[in-house]
C-alpha cells in the first residue's frame, strides 16, 4: 500500500534520510518511533505528497505520492501534531469536507462524536486543543480511508479520551486499512500496535511485527547483572537491571517497547540481526 525505496531527503544541506526502504502494508497498526528530529513527520508529509524527495520513490496505491492524485488523497487521512481548523461548526465542516472521501460514514461519525463527547453544533475555532484533536480523530476514523497517518494522536487528550481513542482505533482495523502512528507516548497506546518501525539517523533500524519480537526476545528485570553473555542488552534501573535476552522457550512474552527502542538505537546489532532472520 505504501512503498518507499532508496529515499534520500535533505533539508538545505542537512541529510535527513539516507536511502531508506520501508513498506507499510494493510491490516496493521504500526508504531512508528524515533527520536525528536528523526524525520517521522517529514516522512508522513512525503507519503501525503506535501514534500518530495529528489532521490528515491514513494508510491501509495501505486501512485507517485508527490502527484497527489485524487485516487490517493480520497483514501488517505493525515492528522498532524500541529493543525489549523476553520471557524465553522462541526456540522458545517462535515458538509464541506466529507464529499472528498468516497467511503465517509456519517452514521459512524455521529457515533464517534458521541463517544468523544462532542456535539455537531460546536464551533471548531472555539474548541480547546484537546477537543480539536478529538474532532480530527473522529472525522479521520469516519472517513474509512484505507490509510490513516497519525502524528502524536494522544497529545492533548485527557485520560478518558485516550482510553476511547485506543478502543476506537483498534475497532477500525481491517484487512484493507493501514494505520501508522508516530508517537513518543508509547506507554499510552503500545497495546494496539501490530508492528514496529524504528527510525534513527536517517535509516530504518527495525521493521518487525510484535509477534516476531515476542517470539525471539525476552524482556525481564534481574537484581544483579551476572554472566553478561546471557543478555543481548541491559540497563540499570531502580532495584536492579532491565535486560533483553534470546527467547529459547518458543512461547510469546511481553514486550517493553521503550526499552527495545533504546536497545536498537544504541545499535545493538545482534538484536536487529536476530529479528530480521
Amino acid at each position: 500500500m505504501i512503498k518507499i525505496r532508496d529515499m534520500v531527503f535533505n533539508y538545505n544541506k542537512t541529510e535527513l534520510f539516507s536511502g531508506i526502504n520501508v513498506d507499510f502494508t494493510p491490516g496493521k497498526i504500526y508504531g512508528f518511533l524515533g527520536k525528536n528530529g528523526a524525520g517521522k513527520t517529514t516522512l508522513f508529509k512525503i507519503i501525503c505528497g506535501l514534500l518530495r524527495a529528489k532521490v528515491g520513490s514513494c508510491h501509495v496505491f501505486g501512485y507517485t505520492s508527490s502527484t497527489r492524485h485524487p485516487g490517493m488523497l480520497a483514501n488517505m487521512f493525515f492528522i498532524p501534531e500541529s493543525f489549523y481548523l476553520p471557524p465553522v461548526s462541526i456540522a458545517a465542516y462535515e458538509k464541506l469536507q466529507a464529499p472528498f472521501y468516497e467511503r465517509f460514514d456519517s452514521v459512524a461519525f455521529e457515533q464517534i462524536l458521541n463517544e468523544l463527547e462532542l456535539n455537531k453544533s460546536r464551533m471548531l475555532n472555539n474548541l480547546s486543543y484537546g477537543l480539536k484533536k478529538r474532532f480530527l480523530l473522529a472525522f479521520g476514523l469516519a472517513t474509512n480511508c484505507r490509510i490513516l497517518l497519525l502524528d502524536e494522536p494522544t497529545n492533548g487528550l485527557d485520560i478518558p479520551s485516550k482510553r476511547a481513542f485506543r478502543k476506537l482505533l483498534a475497532s477500525t482495523v481491517n484487512d484493507e486499512r493501514t494505520i501508522v502512528v508516530a508517537t513518543h507516548q508509547i506507554k499510552e497506546i503500545e497495546n494496539i500496535f501490530d508492528s514496529l518501525v524504528f527510525i534513527d539517523q536517517g535509516k530504518i533500524l527495525l521493521n518487525s511485527s510484535i509477534e516476531n519480537i515476542s517470539k525471539k526476545l525476552v524482556f525481564h528485570t534481574i537484581p544483579f547483572l551476572e554472566n553478561l553473555d546471557e543478555y543481548l542488552y541491559s540497563e540499570e534501573v531502580p532495584g536492579g537491571y532491565s535486560v533483553i535476552s534470546k527467547n529459547d522457550s518458543g512461547s510469546e512474552g511481553t514486550i517493553d517497547i521503550e526499552f527495545l527502542f533504546n536497545a536498537v538505537t544504541d545499535y545493538t546489532e545482534e538484536i536487529i540481526t536476530l529479528l530480521e532472520n
